[in-house]
């Protein structure tokens, strides 16, 4: 039987134990790796693809932890991330770790990912599941550059699919709907809210985090540099508005008012004021454009259901606060405006996501279109 022989990096000896032949080769943190063979040739090979695997650096080297350790960990490290967007990682974490939390990081592949995203396509939509699969494939991302995988399993899948689920489309009200829902709205709280979101385009969370200060009565603009979003604290489990910088930095924006928007904005200021005098000390003082009865941000269930009473009232459809932005950019394109400009005023951080939303055209211009024709070629019509 041959004798043992450990000369260093790359040897190759045979085992007298079994005979079987073993070489190593050492790891970037002075650890070796063994490969084994009944063959010298097999081991010889082995050793060689993982000489290129260490030097391509896909060779797992961190301790063995199970899925759910790596991702709080992962998260846990998203130090610089905007609260909103830990809150959506932390979502979409808790949906994946049912089905893959106790699997080992290094045993996850894309057949536990694909089980896992038929299931939760049975209760959830494309849009949260998809969310899911874009979290995942960051963490494991990471988890390769911190030689804790040596593939991503996410790469080797499609994103997650329900079939039949029709994408999501929201409603956008004609003219006379918004000049309805606008003469609903006069004397109530949401009069100026209503009259300023079609004015602007702007997103909930960018009115309710709007100050006074951002409006600049004489050049006739608004700046929206910052964003409400309505969250659950982590230690007190209850909501509560969080401000912060807006979505992209395209989100923050310079937008020029229109004259029936700064005519709503002074009488609203003015019945601001009488509100703030009645209150007294109760008063919070944030300087907000649109807050709640005393002061402070609108309280998130007040501000849906004094909305949607409006919208019933007006016997409009039945549209949600959001889709005031989507009716003002909707009519604005009718009106010709041009798709690089009302993303502009959307505060969009791609074009392709303006004209993916807007560049369609509807079923009125079809028409339109299909008359002009029916003109041109019908007898007695003067031809081109």
């Amino acid at each position: 039987m041959a004798k043992r022989r450990e000369k260093g990096d790359g040897s190759i000896y045979q085992r007298e134990s079994d005979g079987r032949y073993v070489a190593y080769a050492r790891l970037e943190n002075g650890k070796k790796k063994y490969v084994y063979a009944a063959t010298r040739k097999e081991v010889a090979a082995k050793l060689k693809k993982l000489q290129k695997e260490i030097a391509d650096g896909k060779v797992i080297t961190a301790k063995p932890e199970t899925v759910e350790m790596y991702l709080w960990n992962w998260l846990e490290g998203k130090t610089r991330i905007k609260e909103t967007t830990y809150h959506n990682y932390r979502n979409a974490i808790q949906m994946a770790l049912p089905h893959i939390g106790p699997i080992l990081l290094t045993k996850l592949t894309s057949d536990h990912l694909q089980k896992m995203y038929v299931a939760l396509l049975i209760d959830h939509r494309n849009r949260s599941v998809q969310l899911v699969h874009i979290i995942l494939k960051m963490a494991c991302r990471d988890a390769m550059k911190r030689k804790k995988l040596s593939s991503n399993p996410c790469d080797e899948i499609e994103t997650p699919k329900k079939p039949g689920e029709k994408k999501y489309e929201a409603t956008a009200l004609t003219y006379p709907q918004c000049q309805k829902l606008i003469d609903t709205a006069k004397g109530t709280q949401l009069e100026c809210f209503v009259v300023f979101t079609l004015a602007t385009a702007m997103r909930r969370g960018e009115l309710l985090a709007l100050r006074w200060t951002d409006i600049d009565l004489d050049e006739k603009t608004v700046h929206v540099q910052r964003t409400a979003a309505y969250l659950p604290d982590p230690k007190t489990k209850k909501h509560r508005w969080v401000e912060t910088t807006p979505k992209s930095e395209s989100g923050e924006r310079v937008i020029p008012l229109t004259d029936f928007a700064l005519v709503a904005l002074k009488s609203h200021r003015a019945r601001q004021l009488e509100q703030r005098l009645q209150t007294g000390s109760a008063w919070i003082d944030k300087n907000l454009v649109f807050p709640g009865k005393c002061g402070d941000h609108f309280a998130n269930s007040t501000i849906q259901d004094q909305f949607k009473k409006l919208v019933r009232l007006a016997e409009i459809p039945d549209v949600c606060i959001h889709e005031l932005r989507h009716s003002s950019a909707t009519l604005l394109r009718r009106r010709g405006v041009d798709l690089k400009t009302i993303q502009k005023i959307l505060g969009h951080s791609n074009y392709a996501i303006t004209a993916n939303i807007y560049e369609h055209v509807s079923m009125d211009d079809q028409q339109e279109a299909m008359q002009k024709m029916d003109d041109l070629f019908s007898p007695g019509q003067t031809k081109m």
